[in-house]
């Protein structure tokens, strides 16, 4: 049997934005960064959503995944001063609002 990895991540999903040209400049050369000096930050990825169904929309603009390697490590991060810097830069650009939630992840792939 796999041994099982647990993961603990943040994930904010961004609705869409006013002007979506804003908000990509805005996120790429000031979120990203103040995003990458959060402590204990063990991975940062975003991706566009694209629609599984046809002739709708996706739901949000961009969906952001801050992972960490430990219960501990999340929490600390959710206490530190880079997390709330990131987090006012928000109000900067997501004009079309944020969802934000938190899981923990177990990965059950096979090795290999």
């Amino acid at each position: 049997m796999p041994e099982e990895e647990n993961m603990f991540r943040i994930s904010v999903c961004y609705g869409h934005p006013v002007d979506p040209a804003a908000f990509d400049a805005h996120y790429t050369q000031t979120h990203i960064p103040l995003t990458l000096q959060i402590p204990g930050l063990a991975g940062f990825t975003t991706g566009r959503p694209r629609s599984l169904v046809p002739n709708q929309d996706a739901p949000y603009h961009l969906v952001a995944s801050l992972s960490f390697s430990s219960a501990h490590e999340l929490k600390a991060a959710l206490k530190s001063p880079e997390m709330a810097a990131a987090s006012a830069d928000v109000a900067n650009f997501a004009t079309g609002g944020v969802t934000l939630f938190s899981t923990d992840e177990t990965d059950h792939r096979r090795p290999g």
